[in-house]
């Protein structure tokens, strides 16, 4: 999983998604250390000034490059109590992101080459998106010793539909850039510091359920 975004550096072409995704694992090789430990800096469980001034820098360059430049964001980032969370946005809009999701689902040829209804196209996609904000919480190590149960329905349901394996992986690709530009909307409400460490925890999260679904989904085959 880590083998995103392999550049260290930022391509001005990239999604905002892209941006952040990958993030930890940029910094871990900037600095010659392991993607895990610059992930438990983030989140409060180790204290390194180098990491953290390192986060900071990034999610400037961020900024900068998503037009909002590092004054918007930087070093005065909004009041705790008034900045949100990804878990509660997410928990807030949740019709909306299946809205959006099934949007960008219909647009997509090869995920509409199956023929069903909405409902059971858009069914597995909040109770995944409710399981990775809970693993969100969690070491990577810990994510990968713990059952993901929707993830593991979910490709085993796109496999008995007549989906194909890069359809099931496009699906939890959609969900990101949902999720993502989400986010990008809702940034001035936002710490921008948080939000380096709950995307990137969410897309970790993710890119396990991704594995975890197409092992379910090949096993049915």
């Amino acid at each position: 999983m880590y083998r995103d975004n392999s550049s260290t550096d930022l391509n001005p072409k990239m999604s905002p998604q892209a941006l952040y995704r990958g993030l930890y694992v940029r910094i871990a090789r900037k600095l010659g250390v392991d993607p895990s430990y610059v992930s438990r800096v983030a989140r409060g469980d180790r204290r390194s000034s180098e990491v953290e001034n390192a986060l900071s820098q990034a999610q400037d360059e961020i900024n900068r490059r998503l037009g909002r430049g590092a004054s918007a964001a930087g070093s005065k980032p909004a009041p705790s109590g008034a900045a949100k969370r990804l878990k509660v946005l997410l928990e807030q809009n949740r019709g909306r992101l299946r809205k959006q999701w099934l949007l960008h689902s219909q647009a997509d040829p090869d995920l509409t080459r199956v023929k069903i209804a909405n409902q059971k196209r858009t069914a597995p996609i909040l109770p995944l998106i409710e399981e990775t904000m809970k693993f969100m919480q969690l070491t990577v190590k810990d994510m990968t010793r713990t059952p993901m149960k929707a993830a593991a329905q979910h490709g085993r349901l796109r496999q008995v539909q007549g989906f194909t394996a890069m359809a099931l992986v496009e699906e939890y690709n959609l969900v990101r850039r949902c999720v993502f530009m989400l986010a990008q909307e809702h940034l001035q409400h936002m710490d921008p510091h948080l939000l380096i460490q709950d995307l990137t925890q969410f897309g970790e999260a993710l890119d396990l359920q991704t594995q975890r679904a197409l092992r379910d989904y090949l096993g049915a085959a």
